[in-house]
């Protein structure tokens, strides 16, 4: 256990460029932008108020949006990490040390594995909840120069930054885990063409795609088997509508019964069919490592 935290840790001081300083500059530069166009902004707001949901429903609604981009975010620099960190070792040479040491190949790769969904998770949770107490800010300030908008109260805020925070987390977490086999689909790639792994993991699947697409042209009857399935599975696995309308208050149960949702609607069977494959890519990968790559 003591190696695999190492391991991990060796993952974050080597990619924090990516989950900790550049969100914190990204956060900070939208903080200034923001906080610039309230306070240079015009004092008068011409808005029937009817038209302003209350301000409750309005922070927990910013509270989700956050935790919705963050996790854009936490998707699309993950991709690249897994493309790039399954191979990095063998550009700084540092392959050679790895395999002088009691670690096996597939412990080091299970380790960037681990990392996207232990360390980068949890920091990206920890901007999401800081944006969201940045939003709260913001609304105390909107309220103080226009009466018709308000903020909630400071217990009231804090008690749904902590639902929607765990809801949040729950959701990002579930999330990495539906789109795992994306990640070790490019990840594998990377081991055998290294940097081509990011134009060939869209290559080939779009290249099959196409093919399908042409045979049904031709009326062979087949269908597109792996093409629906691909949509199916970058659709997500959730009801997104009902996920609305409980952040706009137009259900009961709030936070909660979105957990429950969360849950509920969950395609768990394609979960375990994608953590299966993605656990295979990571062994094949380091059994690769091991037995052809002699840095």
């Amino acid at each position: 256990m003591r190696a695999m935290t190492a391991l991990i840790k060796r993952e974050y001081f080597e990619h924090r460029g990516a989950f900790l300083y550049a969100p914190s500059i990204l956060l900070a530069v939208v903080a200034v932008i923001v906080l610039f166009a309230i306070l240079t902004g015009d004092d008068t707001l011409d808005l029937p108020a009817t038209e302003i949901p209350s301000s409750g429903i309005l922070y927990q609604i910013a509270i989700g949006g956050s935790f919705l981009l963050w996790s854009a975010y936490l998707l699309i620099v993950l991709y690249f990490y897994y493309a790039d960190s399954f191979s990095a070792d063998r550009r700084n040479n540092a392959l050679l040390f790895w395999k002088s040491m009691p670690q096996s190949d597939l412990k080091v790769l299970a380790a960037k594995a681990l990392a996207g969904v232990t360390v980068f998770l949890w920091l990206i949770v920890l901007f999401a909840l800081l944006t969201a107490v940045f939003v709260y800010a913001a609304m105390l300030l909107i309220s103080a120069q226009h009466s018709i908008i308000g903020a909630p109260g400071l217990a009231d805020a804090v008690w749904s930054l902590v639902q929607m925070g765990v809801v949040g987390a729950v959701y990002l977490f579930l999330n990495l885990l539906w789109y795992a086999p994306l990640f070790a689909w490019v990840a594998g790639l990377s081991v055998l063409f290294r940097r081509w792994s990011i134009p060939l993991s869209l290559l080939i699947p779009g290249t099959v795609v196409m093919l399908e697409y042409l045979n049904s042209i031709r009326g062979s009857g087949h269908g597109r088997p792996i093409a629906d399935y691909l949509s199916r599975r970058f659709d997500g696995a959730t009801d997104e509508e009902d996920a609305v309308a409980i952040l706009i208050g137009r259900a009961d149960g709030g936070p909660i019964e979105l957990l429950w949702l969360i849950l509920r609607d969950m395609d768990w069977p394609q979960m375990a069919i994608g953590l299966i494959f993605a656990a295979v890519v990571v062994y094949l990968a380091s059994e690769y490592r091991r037995r052809r790559i002699d840095a």
